[in-house]
């Protein structure tokens, strides 16, 4: 069987319940990540720190959707956030805040008898790109070994706060970083403090793309990321799975468990760049690290107008969103061992 036929039958069995086992090693850190838009991180990210459990969620998106997601008053409150977490690493003298994460269950009651808890995000992250470059810039006046222990602090900062946080709260053994679109600032800082990535890709070129453009930016010596960390022996982060979102599958009588034209042309795109850049993953088998999520379509609807994760949507359920009722078909199911199944192959 070759590799394409090796996802679709895992998909298949994940789809029935029966969950395969991925030989995967396991990692307390993941980042969410891709340079676009729209494609599933925050979804998945929501989604993830329900199913964990025992999660921190981080959000450096500053869009805040997933702070909105746990809070629904997050846009009217004025909490400390990652980013005052980070500058005091970017501007002397600023005192830095402890105990920053917040219950999730305090602010959504569907995760009162969860262990999630969450770092908020900040509209004013989108200044941080060009705090972080002036901090690295300064560094370069200072005499070795002084400037590497000032850039390493820089660029560890994040990956600090979220190891205090952790310990301070002691209830919680994860971490899930949902980050923008684009690469500079909160996201860079995220890459450094990850143990590994999981990338949404959506089934579409532009997605694809921008897939690519993530691997180029993980390992190309002369751009902002592995500049800094080649010099500082700072290790590039290992890619634990590419997530392809909005999958759908053959309506076609008798093409049981088929993906439709479109879906199956991106699974093969995506296995081919996993296939090119074997050295990225954490194992040596590049269909280990491509899984299929279905599209959401009602469910996702009423999930994100509820904050509700899609684990606690029963078929049938229903509302009305935007004047048109929205409902909860019985593919649910299945989207919901998906997203069982990724979080077991994960933690």
């Amino acid at each position: 069987m070759g590799a394409y036929e090796n996802v679709i039958s895992r998909q298949f069995d994940i789809a029935n319940g029966e969950f395969p086992e991925v030989n995967f090693p396991k990692f307390q850190k993941y980042t969410l990540c891709n340079l676009r838009g729209g494609i599933g991180k925050t979804t998945l990210a929501f989604n993830l720190s329900y199913l964990g459990d025992d999660v921190l969620a981080v959000d450096t998106c500053p869009q805040g959707n997933l702070s909105f997601f746990f809070d629904n008053q997050y846009y009217n409150n004025a909490s400390t956030s990652v980013r005052d977490l980070i500058l005091p690493y970017l501007i002397p003298g600023l005192g830095k805040p402890t105990h920053i994460a917040s219950f999730v269950g305090a602010t959504n009651k569907f995760f009162e008898d969860k262990q999630t808890y969450y770092i908020p995000s900040s509209s004013e992250l989108y200044l941080l790109p060009a705090q972080l470059i002036s901090a690295i810039n300064q560094t370069s006046g200072l005499q070795s070994p002084t400037r590497e222990t000032a850039l390493l602090s820089i660029l560890h900062s994040l990956r600090n706060e979220i190891d205090r946080e952790m310990d301070e709260i002691g209830k919680v053994s994860k971490c899930l970083i949902d980050t923008s679109p684009f690469f500079a600032g909160a996201t860079q800082l995220s890459w450094y403090a990850t143990d590994a990535l999981i990338i949404p890709v959506r089934t579409d070129q532009q997605s694809i793309k921008s897939l690519e453009l993530l691997i180029q930016t993980l390992t190309s010596p002369q751009g902002e990321f592995r500049k800094y960390a080649t010099d500082l022996n700072i290790p590039t982060p290992k890619i634990q799975m590419v997530v392809l979102t909005h999958c759908g599958w053959s309506t076609v009588a008798g093409a049981r468990n088929k993906p439709n034209q479109q879906t199956e042309v991106y699974i093969r795109k995506a296995y081919d760049i996993l296939n090119r850049n074997r050295t990225l993953l954490t194992t040596d088998d590049p269909s280990n690290h491509l899984f299929l999520l279905d599209d959401f379509l009602g469910s996702g609807r009423i999930s994100s107008f509820l904050s509700k994760p899609l684990e606690l949507l029963r078929p049938g359920e229903s509302r009305t969103i935007d004047r048109m009722k929205v409902s909860v078909n019985e593919s649910v199911t299945k989207c919901k061992h998906q997203l069982e199944f990724i979080n077991n192959v994960i933690w």
